[in-house]
């Protein structure tokens, strides 16, 4: 899990360095902004019975829980698997699918992505009220949760989050104008 968090911190810096030069708490609230945008999209996947959609989403929300945790210098790896660090995401989320109490519920990873998502979101507003809360160890917490329902979702479809992860990744890069250069490890010269 660290490696893709690594992967994920280099791809910001090269390919999102707008958000990566935010203060933290514009930061986080970027990131509860992008949560709230997929509990929608789950919402309208499901409705619309779009499987494509629903797995791009899953992608795209795994995508930013490693965005949150590297902005909270959080290691999942080591919080998920502390007892087996050898495990596949795939046996990961097995392992939390039944911890969770993943069932055959279709609204189940929105009912969690809802709650923990909204969580963060109160945080992030807490934060801005500067009021009494443990602001860091609850975002931590949420993002916790929120990676946990993630891969959950995955296995219990048979998602590979980590070739999907690789395969959204580069989608994304490949927008960019400059991917090029960046993937060629141009400095920029003149």
């Amino acid at each position: 899990m660290l490696t893709l968090q690594w992967a994920q911190l280099k791809h910001d810096e090269a390919y999102h360095k707008d958000i990566v030069i935010l203060p933290l708490a514009q930061r986080m609230k970027h990131m509860a902004l992008h949560n709230a945008k997929y509990t929608a999209y789950f919402l309208v996947a499901v409705d619309d019975g779009d499987e494509v959609r629903f797995q791009r989403t899953l992608t795209d929300a795994f995508i930013i829980c490693l965005a949150v945790a590297n902005t909270l210098n959080q290691h999942l790896g080591r919080e998920l698997t502390a007892s087996n660090p050898d495990r596949s995401l795939l046996e990961l989320g097995n392992a939390l699918a039944g911890t969770l109490g993943r069932d055959d519920d279709p609204l189940w990873i929105m009912r969690q992505y809802c709650k923990h998502s909204g969580q963060l979101a109160k945080l992030c507003e807490a934060w801005d009220h500067l009021e009494d809360l443990q602001f860091r160890s609850g975002m931590h917490q949420c993002n916790l949760s929120l990676v946990s329902a993630v891969l959950a979702e995955a296995a219990a479809r048979g998602i590979d989050l980590a070739a999907a992860y690789r395969e959204r990744i580069r989608a994304v890069e490949a927008r960019s104008i400059f991917d090029s250069f960046t993937r060629a490890g141009a400095g920029g010269e003149a």
